[in-house]
């Protein structure tokens, strides 16, 4: 199964487009600038969801100790 996807366009001011494909040539390995931005899209939702963790408490704590879990979790690998 193949992912169709649709192009846009959208006006970008230069300055923003070429900070893009800096950090997407220095910094992400010169991935495309479209790939750049999923890439910054996903790495700020991942800073939201942290921060609402943060802001919880308790789901904070269920979080650590799933985390801990898996951490510790020892499966045998077979080939």
């Amino acid at each position: 199964m193949y992912a169709v996807y649709m192009q846009t366009s959208m006006r970008v001011d230069q300055a923003n487009r070429d900070a893009l494909a800096r950090i997407a040539a220095e910094e992400l390995g010169g991935v495309s600038l479209d790939e750049a931005l999923r890439m910054l899209l996903f790495e700020h939702e991942t800073m939201r969801a942290v921060a609402r963790l943060e802001a919880d408490p308790e789901a904070l704590a269920d979080w650590q100790r799933e985390a801990h879990e898996w951490a510790e979790l020892d499966t045998g690998v077979t080939e």
